[in-house]
């Protein structure tokens, strides 16, 4: 039997994110990835820059896939367009995660095509290696999660794909916020850097797939690949030997499925923490959850609410666009002071 101090289950930009963390801290690991690649999960490939006074460019400490830099998002409703101003970085989300493995690599390992398929006592099945500590960064179906008792997120749906050309104005992202394109959802345009990430979401099955019938209509020869998105409050991050990062434990803004960068501000979390938990050789596990939950956990379980409020208790698509109308222009002042 193998044994190593740090385990990682999942290379996603959660695993890969915490693996270039710790290369930098000097911490040795090893990353199993299912997949022979990167970018394996369907993603809108939008980034929010700047968010609980964490910078996305300076976390990541690179430029590479970083290809195009957007100032401000407009949300169309049945009753008018609303402008909302948030530093967005559209990116090539493969290249970014590739970016992120080839830090991590420096100090780490990543086995790539090696699924985990369950843990028993602490050990990685099949892969036959016990280890101090196991990270479970393995997404909406976490076997590491199960290891540790914790109950599965409510689930939410998407798909997204790529176009060539789309008639939108390419400076700005799209959202399109009206029930009769999706119910309890939105679809949206994204521009890149020489084609648009394109999708649509919602949290229920049922007006997904409504949904996802008419922008298939629209948006015909796209190739679509879907993916489960945790939606709910941020779920339970330790247990036995172990912790959860990103979508494992619902680390993700659920009224809007955004999981890319709270994901890689708790593995940076889980990094500091592991430090000193390596350093020490005593692993109290309960500071990683109590640090990102100072951190994050208010943000991420009003987003919660705030996606039932809007989506399922006001009815009224009117009602709708005069919060949001008066949301967008508070945020907008926000990132205007910040930036």
């Amino acid at each position: 039997m193998e044994k190593v101090d740090i385990v990682i289950v999942g290379g996603g930009i959660a695993g890969l994110s915490l693996g270039k963390f710790l290369a930098e801290k000097g911490v040795p690991f090893v990353i199993f990835e299912e997949h022979d690649e990167f970018f394996k999960k369907a993603c809108g490939e939008g980034i929010t820059q700047k968010i609980a006074g964490y910078d996305f460019l300076e976390l990541y400490g690179s430029k590479k896939g970083v290809e195009r830099e957007i100032w401000e998002t407009i949300i169309y409703t049945k009753y008018g367009k609303i402008p909302l101003e948030m530093p967005i970085l559209m990116i090539d989300k493969k290249k970014v995660e590739e970016e992120f493995a080839k830090k991590a690599e420096k100090q780490g390992e990543i086995r790539k095509g090696e699924k985990v398929k369950k843990i028993e006592d602490g050990i990685l099945i099949p892969q036959n290696i016990k280890a101090k500590l196991i990270v479970g960064a393995d997404g909406f179906f976490s076997i590491t999660r199960k290891y540790i008792n914790v109950k599965p997120p409510k689930e939410a749906f998407a798909v997204e794909g790529y176009k060539e050309n789309v008639e939108k104005d390419e400076s700005k992202c799209h959202v399109i916020l009206e029930d009769k394109m999706v119910k309890h959802g939105y679809a949206w345009y994204f521009p890149k850097k020489k084609r648009w990430n394109i999708g649509i979401g919602s949290f229920n099955k049922k007006y997904f797939k409504e949904g996802f019938e008419k922008f298939k209509k629209e948006n015909y020869s796209v190739e679509w690949r879907g993916a489960y998105i945790p939606m709910g409050k941020p779920l339970p991050s330790y247990g036995k030997n172990a912790i959860l990062v990103g979508d494992a434990c619902a680390h993700v803004f659920s009224n809007v499925g955004a999981g890319n960068m709270p994901s890689i501000i708790c593995s940076y979390i889980a990094s500091e923490c592991i430090e000193k938990w390596v350093k020490n050789d005593r692993y109290e596990l309960e500071e990683y959850e109590r640090r990102w939950r100072d951190v994050l956990g208010r943000q991420l379980k009003y987003s919660y609410y705030a996606g039932i409020i809007f989506f399922k208790l006001i009815g009224s698509e009117y009602m709708r666009h005069r919060i949001l109308k008066r949301i967008c222009s508070i945020v907008s002042k926000f990132y205007r002071k910040m930036c």
